[in-house]
């Protein structure tokens, strides 16, 4: 069963486990219309009658693989664009609205919308302009800023990258070496959680994941990233 969708977009939500945070925002997505597809990760509870609450979309398991799941979602749809959303988003209709308009507009194109954290705090706002401004400048898109982009351009990198780990980093990658034109910093706002900044501190933060895009721009194994990212409560 393929996922419709009147404005030819999907929303993917890979997801580890049901949750408020999840259910919050399939409550947004709904209000704006917009079809969707959850992929929580196989292997985790489905807590009884919690599709059933949040129906109005596609429901799947995959192997627990942020990569896999995404790619198991998109396999699963008959639109032309995707937009990938981690399950603490948050969505208004000024970035909806601008997403459409992008659909609407016909030329196939990729990109990423302006992350905030929803937290409170000028150490967060600073975080979260320093990624907005790295991604404008290097054309590489982070999960949390919710990358949207065309069948085609998925087409024409071999599919979505089904990895573990860094599967935002490697499409980015893939994207920008045959479609850097095509690249679209959408100036529209998309919340995020900053719990991770907060718990962990913001250096420590900082010190970790970029030591794990550098281990894994130098050939680390995406699987060995991935388990030790979450024993690490990534």
């Amino acid at each position: 069963m393929a996922a419709e969708c009147t404005e030819n977009i999907t929303v993917i939500v890979p997801t580890r486990a049901q949750s408020e945070t999840l259910s919050r925002l399939l409550d947004q997505i709904k209000r704006f219309g917009l079809s969707f597809v959850v992929v929580q990760a196989s292997g985790t509870t489905m807590v009884p009658g919690y599709a059933d609450m949040n129906a109005g979309g596609l429901w799947l398991q995959a192997p627990a693989s942020r990569g896999g799941q995404v790619a198991a979602g998109i396999a699963e749809c008959n639109t032309d664009w995707f937009w990938v959303l981690h399950d603490d988003s948050e969505i208004d209709i000024e970035t909806v609205e601008r997403l459409l308009n992008v659909v609407a507009s016909g030329t196939p194109r990729w990109g990423r919308c302006n992350v905030y954290f929803k937290e409170r705090g000028w150490p967060l706002r600073v975080i979260a302009a320093m990624m907005n401004l790295r991604s404008s400048l290097s054309k590489i898109c982070t999960g949390d800023q919710g990358m949207f982009f065309h069948r085609a351009h998925i087409d024409s990198v071999g599919g979505f990258p089904a990895q573990p780990l860094m599967e935002d980093i490697e499409l980015s990658v893939r994207l920008k070496g045959c479609a850097a034109k095509d690249f679209l910093a959408l100036p529209a706002p998309l919340g995020t959680s900053g719990r991770r900044w907060l718990e962990q501190g913001f250096i420590l933060t900082i010190l970790r994941m970029w030591w794990l895009r550098w281990r894994y721009f130098f050939g680390a194994d995406p699987g060995v990233l991935f388990r030790q990212y979450y024993r690490s409560g990534g």
